[in-house]
């Protein structure tokens, strides 16, 4: 059974910095991530009598720190074609007539999950998307068509996903993004697919409330 550490708990550690094995108290301090994207404050851990160094984190503290790493967020930004984000915004529309803008970022994250997870749709994602891009080049050369900013707040986790696409398929962030709206325009305006959509609907009511 996973024992249970109260502050003021005492333990023993191979300190790095004393070069000792020391004796250890708990407390609760701030702790850095690994990588250096943030921090979670008052979390228990021991820390040496000695010098004060955080030596271990008990389980009990590994439930917060990992809901403090999933809620540290990065920006994504990419200009798109308005008529892109309106691909993004009418299927928001027909999971959710309630829905609103900021049902874009769970509507791209879906489908990055789904590329990361189903190597066949990435497959066809990278063979279809190049023939995509030059028929969208054909319709904007019709006019003037605006670009707009697409800018949401997505969790480490996800900017991670995004990165390891981004390295499969060898393309640019906002190429890939433009392939998640490919994808959207298929399964939601040119081949209506049920799976996504009643997937989203469940979801919506979360995402809106």
């Amino acid at each position: 059974m996973t024992k249970f550490y109260e502050p003021g708990d005492k333990s023993q550690a191979i300190c790095d910095n004393c070069e000792d094995l020391v004796s250890t108290t708990f407390a609760y301090r701030s702790v850095p991530f690994d990588d250096g994207s943030g921090s979670v404050d008052n979390i228990l851990v021991a820390v040496c009598d000695q010098c004060g160094t955080i030596l271990a984190v008990p389980p009990q503290s590994t439930p917060a720190i990992r809901r403090a790493r999933d809620a540290a967020t990065v920006s994504l930004e990419v200009n798109l074609r308005v008529p892109e984000i309106e691909i993004l915004d009418t299927a928001a529309y027909e999971i959710d007539r309630e829905a609103t803008a900021r049902f874009r970022k769970p509507l791209i994250t879906y489908y990055l999950n789904r590329l990361q997870a189903e190597a066949d749709l990435l497959e066809n994602t990278r063979r279809d998307f190049p023939i995509w891009t030059k028929q969208r080049k054909a319709i904007y050369a019709r006019g003037d068509i605006p670009r707009r900013r697409l800018s949401f707040k997505v969790t480490t986790r996800t900017q991670a996903l995004l990165s390891e696409l981004t390295i499969k398929t060898g393309w640019q962030k906002t190429e890939l993004v433009r392939s998640i709206v490919m994808l959207v325009g298929q399964d939601f305006i040119v081949h209506p697919n049920a799976k996504p959509l009643n997937y989203l609907r469940q979801v919506a009511p979360l995402v809106n409330a």
